[in-house]
């Protein structure tokens, strides 16, 4: 109850933006090794997580939770004269992320934050065909899990970022980060963890209501 009562009390309000990260050397190399999953939904594959990254959330005080959501979804169907199969291959990715400012986040001047959050991959996949044989059966369920263990990760973040909040709402700024991303995949003969640490920074636009 006393809680509650501090949070009523608190200058409470929302925030929503979007942050753009541009695309450097890194996601080139990237490329250009055949790093990507071949699933074209995972985390670094380009589609799921784009350059232009929405969020949302509240903020009291020196206190900002903010919210992200993405989702790639990429479904094939093939048909012929005497069969069918469909791919299905699907990525979620919630997110969420705590701010702290360093000063009252009043207009008009300028603000400096630190932030850490939190975000994973929620895996889909589905390998159908018409009819299937039993061989042919325990064929598309390996392949779909699979793929289903390269699309899933974790992910963490930290960092600090700096903007200024203008008269009329309107908030600019940039952030930069350490990002950190886990995946595990596994078969009946082996299990392959993959972890990745790498900077961020992004501009940022937002809007406070």
């Amino acid at each position: 109850m006393v809680l509650f009562g501090l949070v009523a009390s608190a200058s409470a309000g929302a925030l929503v933006g979007v942050d753009y990260v541009p695309s450097g050397l890194g996601d080139q190399a990237w490329v250009s090794e055949e790093q990507l999953s071949g699933t074209g939904v995972a985390e670094r594959d380009g589609l799921l997580v784009p350059p232009l990254r929405s969020f949302g959330g509240g903020v009291w005080g020196r206190n900002g939770v903010l919210f992200g959501f993405s989702m790639a979804r990429i479904a094939t169907t093939t048909t012929t004269s005497s069969s069918g199969t469909r791919s299905v291959r699907m990525a979620v990715r919630p997110a969420v992320d705590y701010r702290r400012w360093f000063m009252e986040p009043k207009p008009g001047k300028a603000l400096a934050y630190f932030t850490t959050g939190l975000h994973g991959v929620l895996p889909f996949t589905q390998e159908v065909a018409d009819d299937p044989g039993n061989e042919e059966k325990v064929a598309l369920n390996e392949a779909a899990d699979a793929d289903r263990n390269r699309i899933g990760a974790l992910g963490a973040q930290v960092g600090v970022g700096a903007e200024i909040r203008l008269d009329n709402g309107l908030g600019l700024g940039m952030k930069t980060v350490l990002v950190a991303h886990r995946s595990q995949a596994s078969d009946n003969q082996s299990q392959t963890v993959s972890s990745l640490i790498r900077p961020e920074t992004s501009l940022s636009i937002s809007f406070w209501f």
